[in-house]
């Protein structure tokens, strides 16, 4: 089969390379997934880009997929050759930006009438966006919540599954695309232009100076321990990423009783919760309730085009690698 590798960590431009590999073997609890669609997630170019003993090359990434079942392992009874499927392969493993790809049966949803593109687009950001939302933080309907850079990937579903808890929903954009995207198509209440705004002072004057319960952070860095002040007493914030932050940011966090909580969607892979949350999502999907954007489509071959795109932070949505070749 076709794979289009990276060969060593470094610059998208420089690392990928299309390869012949053997058609993986499924394992008794694993299906053989004939890959359609997959996509690009940061965690790709995250991976590509800084070095992890832990991994060994060439490594096989794109972490969503849809597909077709081609073989299943002997112990996997509820999906069957010919099934379409949807999910998220595991990121300590190969992944999707191959002809094949081996998935636990455990995590994939078989699909009927959806759109493949949509489907591709969906599991990791659709997975990361409900557990956080739901399982990390446990948003109520008309809670108000922020969301960081709400055209993004995670962030785009995130502000749609709140605005359909009828949570008031604050996100932040800086491009005017996305900016207009975040207020006219995903319906935001509040959108905060990060580059020209003081973000705390826009808080407190949306919250009257309460500051917020809930916040999402999909952004890390400097965004991150900027929310951490627009927390009132006892506000909780998840984030998406590895962050940190030194110990008069944590004294301060402590005398406010801050909860901070990270969600990394791979943990409850191997629990069946990732079935459960894509059933819920396409239902969305078929009801109009969650529309996954779709900003562009490469080809297999142009993987490193795609990384170049999402590294330049100019994306809405999803990109999406049509695979089958």
């Amino acid at each position: 089969m076709k794979a289009n590798v990276i060969i060593q960590n470094g610059n998208a431009a420089d690392v990928f390379r299309v390869i012949e590999q053997e058609i993986p073997t499924p394992q008794s609890d694993e299906a053989l997934v004939h890959v359609q669609y997959t996509s690009v997630n940061p965690l790709d170019c995250r991976i590509r880009s800084i070095p992890n003993s832990r991994r060994s090359f060439p490594v096989t990434l794109g972490y969503d997929v849809y597909g077709t079942i081609v073989d299943t392992g002997d112990a996997v009874n509820d999906l069957h050759t010919g099934d379409t499927i949807i999910a998220s392969p595991d990121p300590f493993f190969a992944g999707a930006n191959a002809e094949y790809v081996v998935v636990k049966a455990i995590r994939c949803l078989k699909v009927e009438q959806l759109d493949p593109k949509i489907g591709a687009a969906i599991p990791l950001v659709g997975i990361t966006a409900y557990e956080a939302l739901h399982d990390k933080l446990k948003i109520q309907s008309n809670d108000t919540i922020l969301i960081h850079a709400g055209a993004g990937g995670v962030g785009h579903i995130a502000v749609q599954l709140a605005k359909h808890m009828h949570c008031k929903v604050i996100t932040t954009a800086s491009r005017p695309e996305s900016i207009e995207f975040c207020k006219h198509i995903l319906k935001a209440d509040h959108v905060i232009n990060y580059q020209t705004e003081n973000l705390k002072d826009r808080i407190d004057t949306i919250t009257n100076g309460e500051g917020l319960a809930y916040i999402l952070d999909t952004v890390g860095g400097d965004t991150f321990t900027q929310s951490i002040d627009c927390l009132r007493s006892g506000g909780h914030i998840c984030t998406i990423l590895p962050v940190s932050f030194d110990a008069a940011t944590g004294y301060a966090n402590l005398l406010k009783n801050i909860s901070i909580s990270y969600e990394f969607m791979n943990v409850s892979g191997a629990t069946g919760r990732h079935r459960t949350i894509l059933k819920k999502l396409v239902e969305m999907i078929d009801n109009k309730q969650l529309v996954p954007h779709i900003s562009a489509i490469y080809g297999f071959e142009d993987i490193d085009k795609a990384h170049i795109q999402m590294e330049g932070k100019h994306t809405m949505g999803k990109i999406l690698i049509r695979v089958q070749v």
